[in-house]
């Protein structure tokens, strides 16, 4: 790797230090702490649990997957649901 390489790199991983740091700020804000590590986008969930993203908002609003293991997070644009398996 040269060094242009290298600096692209290191300024990559630290915008990406920013944002999560800016992500975890505005969980504390809201009075949500949560360990970023449970919790999984519709998106990586339906790839990891082989189901579709309807399916998981299906079970969203059915009450499959409850209040406690939603989350959303509209200053980000995202909706995170905790990395467990749920079936209806």
């Amino acid at each position: 790797m040269n060094t242009a390489e290298k600096t692209n790199v290191d300024e990559l991983l630290k915008r990406a230090d920013q944002l999560i740091n800016a992500g975890k700020e505005f969980l504390v804000s809201e009075g949500k702490v949560l360990e970023l590590s449970d919790w999984l986008t519709i998106a990586q969930y339906a790839d990891k649990y082989g189901v579709t993203t309807q399916v998981i908002s299906k079970w969203i609003e059915r009450g499959v997957i409850g209040e406690d293991d939603y989350v959303d997070v509209g200053k980000f644009g995202k909706k995170l649901v905790r990395d467990t398996a749920y079936r209806s």
